[in-house]
Order: structure tokens, then sequence, then C-alpha cells
């Protein structure tokens, strides 16, 4: 199996994102689109609290509920 974690030898990045948050994450998706070669370097799951448990999760959940109580109201 791969090593996720380990760039091949002689690799060279034009841009190394320490964070994966998601300000970092998206510095280096806005690199990548841009041409760059990048390096994000972070622990935990990309994308931070708010991209996977915080904000955007919640925010779906409330446009379900409200798409169930317009359903309901119809």
């Amino acid at each position: 199996m791969a090593d996720c974690c380990r760039a091949p030898a002689g690799h060279v990045y034009d841009l190394a994102v320490i964070g994966a948050g998601s300000a970092g994450f998206s510095a280096a998706i806005t690199a990548a689109e841009g041409g760059a070669r990048v390096a994000l370097i972070g622990h935990g799951t990309i994308g931070g609290t708010c991209v996977n448990s915080g904000c955007v999760p919640s925010k779906t959940m409330i446009r379900a509920a409200e798409a169930v109580h317009a359903a309901k109201a119809a």
C-alpha cells in the first residue's frame, strides 16, 4: 500500500501550505487551479471543523428541515 504522507524523492513543489483547515485547503485549491504544484501539510481531516462537522453539515441539515417544513405547509 502506498504511503499517502511521503512525496516521491526529488519532487518539487511551488507552494507548501501548512495547515489543512478551511483556509489552508482553500489556499491550496486556489494555487493548484492556477497551475502551481502544491503540498498541503496538516493532520486530521482536510478542511477542518467547519467543512466536516460544523458549518457546512449544519447548513445542510437546516436546508433539509426547511424543505420538509415547506412541503408540509403546501
